[in-house]
């Protein structure tokens, strides 16, 4: 496209043409809010009711800690002194007592005991009215002959609800200090939040200690059972050698030198081996016999395995509290690394199963050595003494060693009943809580931020995706990309108060001829620019045919035809024709020639008499040729169409340097399309903020070569505002030149 110097009228060469996004500055978008203004202000109350919600649904809570330490030096001193032999929870164990905190076995004794599922801040129902309307309820279905409802299965729904709110409540962590357990709980009620954590602290010390209760009772009836079992069996062997010595006359076995120490010496160590199998059964019963979860599995010698086992079980568990903190214990993550945690746990107690058989099996081979041996010893020693002696010494060792493991299995059955009522305890409140002073910060003035600011840039976003989603032209660049064309840009003006008048008969201070009354302004200087491209473009010596159209009406095409008819006739004194050629409105008559009883429709019937029915504007020296009809003509577009047009067109012509003509608009009448081609240049005046670009676009496209006789196109009204945005980037002393004069208004239909 080619543009024009305004100075010099001198085609220049085609430069590239700004793009949308580039008149998308500051001002610009400014004025979108200045004309969208709704959708910020929705937008910010959609939010403050957002915020409003948020905090009428979600209250602050107060939350109050209790502080658990998980001390292990007192029983492993215990341990380490021979006085109690009790199960230890070990450093890589302490991350899983974060589960037993939340588990269920905690809660659900606490939601009964404080009947939280009677309280509205866990099941969201009165529980009394719910009773009452349950009760009326049942009464009406008893009445009608309805099953009974199933109340065991609503206090079932009302206990699970409870302690998934208490699940959501409850916070349980681990300090800096890895043996020190928190525990907060969130609650409506500062004196509830800080009993229900206490609950909580006060419910893991009794589950640890119940579990250690049933892990020392076990061991207990074990070592009983087994106690009875020895009595027996030493009771046994003294008879059968008490009966021994009697059927042989054998007083006592007395002391023999040479193969009997032998034998005495390896029945001390048959008994010896008979004690450290008889522990090493009971460990292995113990440890079959002990419950999968809430004991403690008894000492043990570790070797490499258990270790390295250990070490997995603390990783993982500490792995497992850190991502539980951050997205809960019901998260398939954290539920993976349970169930990991439960694998090494079960592992550790399986090698630790099969530590303590080899330590059977190692005993047992052990005893069942010795004897083979001593066997060996009395099978060849009988030249020294008799069988009968040999057998005798054989019984007393027998007798002796059931003694010894009976002895050891007493002190043990007994040291474990002085100590079944004071089991050392791992873990124990170092901090109860305490009812919190004022709840727990939910951060509101960041909420509330937040939602202010999401809700207006929703509505600033609404604003805009509005504002580019009409269709409708606000930019020159649009004009550009529609047409590619030459686009005047032509602001809206006002009327002022003052010395004008708007008779028609003074013409002073009609807008239609606005350009001689302010001389300077930005709207005559667009106009200028408008009168430089069509001179530019002028071809022929003679006439030139103007046209002036919109696509659609009340576009302004009427004010810019006459003023652009003033601007052209001004300073050159070139002669100027304008024609009312709207059949229609005939806007331009009514304003510039109000008394004309003749006009168009009588020089279409007598060329000739073109220059005696033209109205003469003395201050623009404009010849105005009228449309003075009393209605709309059913034939007009064939008027306009008929030789009888192109016969004015050739004399307007002869008498005049430019013909102007007002036509009517393109997509509501035919009019344009019957004379078009007796035009040689369209000038296409668009109303800033009303008209789409669709309808730019099928205006050119429905009258055949307006695109390529198009010489420019005016940009009407707009306002001014926005013209300070297209402006914007063209400096503050753009306007230097230019001034308003006297200001008048467009009316509503120009």
């Amino acid at each position: 496209m080619q543009s024009f110097d305004a100075h010099t009228a001198v085609p220049l060469p085609a430069t590239p043409q700004p793009s949308f996004v580039q008149d998308l500055n500051i001002p610009f978008l400014l004025g979108i809010l200045r004309r969208n203004w709704m959708f910020p202000l929705v937008g910010f109350l959609i939010g403050l009711a957002a915020v409003a919600a948020y905090a009428t649904l979600t209250p602050s809570l107060y939350k109050s800690s209790a502080r658990i330490l998980i001390d292990r030096s007192i029983n492993r001193y215990l341990q380490t002194n021979k006085i109690i032999d009790q199960p230890v929870i070990e450093d890589s164990e302490t991350g899983g007592q974060l589960y037993i905190l939340s588990s269920e076995s905690i809660i659900i004794p606490i939601v009964r005991s404080m009947k939280l599922t009677r309280d509205r801040e866990f099941v969201g129902v009165r529980a009394n009215d719910s009773t009452e309307r349950g009760g009326l309820l049942d009464g009406i279905k008893d009445l009608l002959g309805f099953d009974p409802p199933d109340r065991s299965a609503e206090e079932s729904r009302l206990e699970r609800l409870a302690v998934e709110t208490f699940l959501k409540r409850l916070t349980v962590l681990r300090e800096d200090v890895q043996n020190v357990i928190s525990v907060t709980f969130a609650s409506e009620d500062a004196e509830k939040a800080a009993a229900i954590a206490n609950a909580v602290a006060d419910g893991y010390i009794a589950a640890n200690r119940d579990a250690k209760f049933k892990s020392t009772r076990l061991a207990s009836n074990m070592l009983k059972d087994r106690l009875g079992e020895l009595k027996l069996q030493a009771a046994d062997a003294e008879r059968v050698l008490q009966e021994f010595r009697i059927s042989n006359n054998l007083l006592s076995s007395g002391k023999f030198g040479g193969p009997i120490d032998q034998i005495s010496g390896l029945n001390i160590q048959l008994s010896q081996s008979r004690t450290a199998m008889a522990e090493a059964k009971a460990r292995v019963e113990l440890l079959d016999h002990l419950p999968r979860e809430g004991a403690a599995v008894p000492r043990v010698a570790d070797n490499d395995v258990v270790l390295k086992l250990r070490t997995q079980y603390f990783e993982y568990s500490a792995r497992a509290a850190e991502i539980e903190s951050r997205v809960g214990p019901n998260h398939s993550v954290s539920i993976k690394l349970k169930r990991r945690l439960d694998q090494l746990s079960q592992a550790i107690r399986d090698e630790q199963r099969r530590i303590a058989r080899s330590d059977f099996e190692l005993a047992k081979a052990r005893s069942e050595e010795l004897v083979s041996t001593l066997s060996q010893l009395a099978n060849g020693n009988g030249a020294v003494e008799s069988d009968a002696k040999v057998k005798m010494r054989e019984l007393e060792g027998t007798a002796e060693a059931l003694r010894s493991a009976y002895d050891s299995t007493l002190k043990r059955f007994n040291e474990v009943g002085k100590n079944d009522d004071t089991v050392g305890q791992d873990a124990r409140i170092i901090t109860r809580a305490a009812p919190p002073l004022q709840k727990a910060s939910r951060k509101m003035l960041i909420v509330m931020a937040g939602g202010l600011s999401l809700g207006l840039m929703m509505g600033l976003g609404a604003a805009l995706g509005r504002e580019l989603l009409s269709g409708v032209i606000r930019m020159p660049s649009q004009i550009r990309q529609l047409t590619d064309a030459y686009c005047a840009v032509v602001p809206a003006v006002e009327v002022g108060s003052g010395a004008h008048t708007n008779s028609a008969s003074a013409g002073v201070g009609l807008i239609e001829e606005h350009v001689i009354d302010a001389p300077f302004s930005r709207f005559t200087e667009a106009l200028r620019n408008v009168r430089v491209a069509i001179v530019s473009r002028q071809e022929r010596n003679r006439g030139t045919i103007v046209c002036v159209a919109s696509a659609v009406p009340q576009e302004g095409k009427s004010v810019i035809a006459t003023n652009l008819g003033a601007i052209m006739a001004a300073g050159a004194k070139r002669r100027v024709l304008v024609i009312d050629g709207d059949f229609h409105w005939r806007s331009l008559s009514r304003k510039l020639a109000p008394r004309a009883t003749e006009g168009l429709l009588e020089a279409l019937e007598d060329p000739s008499r073109l220059a005696s029915l033209v109205v003469k504007r003395k201050r623009s020296g404009v010849d105005i040729l009228p449309c003075p009809v009393a209605g709309r003509l059913e034939n007009a577009a064939e008027l306009l169409g008929s030789p009888l047009m192109e016969d004015l067109l050739l004399a307007a012509r002869e008498q005049y340097d430019f013909v102007i003509i007002e036509a009517p608009p393109i997509m509501s009448v035919v009019d344009i399309k019957m004379f078009e081609h007796h035009v040689d240049q369209f000038v296409l005046v668009v109303e800033w903020g009303q008209t789409k670009s669709r309808l730019v676009q099928d205006a050119m496209l429905e009258v055949e070569g307006v695109r390529e006789r198009l010489t420019s196109v005016v940009l009407n009204k707009v306002d001014a505002d926005a013209l300070k945005a297209l402006d914007s980037y063209k400096g503050p002393r753009f306007g230097d030149y230019q001034s308003d004069g006297a200001r008048v208004r467009q009316s509503v239909r120009q």
